[in-house]
């Protein structure tokens, strides 16, 4: 008789998460988008999100394993609206649309939710702000930076390649640091064209 092979504890979990019907988890983040909002990141708590929407605390660390997780989804779905495939035909028209879909500024009448503050001091919140909200954008710049390099338009040995990321979305954060204010689609824009693009298609040989 062959042995079964035990079904990987990351499936059991992924199973798992999938029990909450889409009605049901939009209530509890809509919820907690709200509770944050009325009193900040730091004295909102699993406890009272699971108090008004009646579940167990239980079930929301299944679901999203900590705080800084089910908050910044709940920020990002309330947000954020997801990212559509991007492939105009040219490396900057990609740049350019990919800029324009970056996290907006805040809703006007959307209190501050002090995310930001706690980013800095709260490695938990910062790697749940990493995998939920900037993990697409991510993507999306490889994909892109991927696609051109294959059409020619950067050399695949371009140094600029492994540092894309700190040009276009860490001025997305710069802006916030400096000014208190999330970067705009125009001003992220403005930093391509001045640093990120010059630098992807530059002549890297010697």
């Amino acid at each position: 008789m062959s042995k079964q092979t035990p079904t990987p504890p990351s499936a059991v979990k992924s199973a798992r998460r999938k029990r909450l019907t889409a009605e049901r988890e939009r209530e509890i983040l809509d919820a907690t988008f709200d509770l944050v909002a009325e009193v900040g990141y730091d004295h909102a708590t699993v406890d009272e999100v699971a108090r008004r929407t009646r579940s167990s605390t239980a079930t929301l660390y299944r679901q999203w394993d900590n705080k800084p997780t089910l908050v910044i989804t709940a920020l990002r779905t309330r947000k954020y609206p997801p990212l559509p495939p991007i492939d105009t035909g040219d490396l900057r028209g990609d740049l350019v649309a990919l800029a324009r879909h970056s996290p907006p500024p805040h809703p006007a009448g959307v209190p501050t939710l002090g995310i930001w503050q706690a980013v800095m001091s709260d490695p938990a919140l910062a790697r749940a702000l990493q995998d939920v909200m900037l993990a697409p954008y991510v993507q999306a710049l490889h994909t892109i930076l991927e696609r051109h390099v294959e059409r020619g338009a950067i050399r695949s040995d371009n140094p600029a390649l492994d540092h894309a990321e700190v040009f276009l979305l860490g001025s997305f954060f710069i802006e916030k640091l400096l000014n208190g204010e999330e970067a705009t689609g125009e001003q992220l824009i403005a930093v391509m064209d001045a640093l990120l693009l010059p630098a992807l298609t530059a002549d890297t040989a010697r």
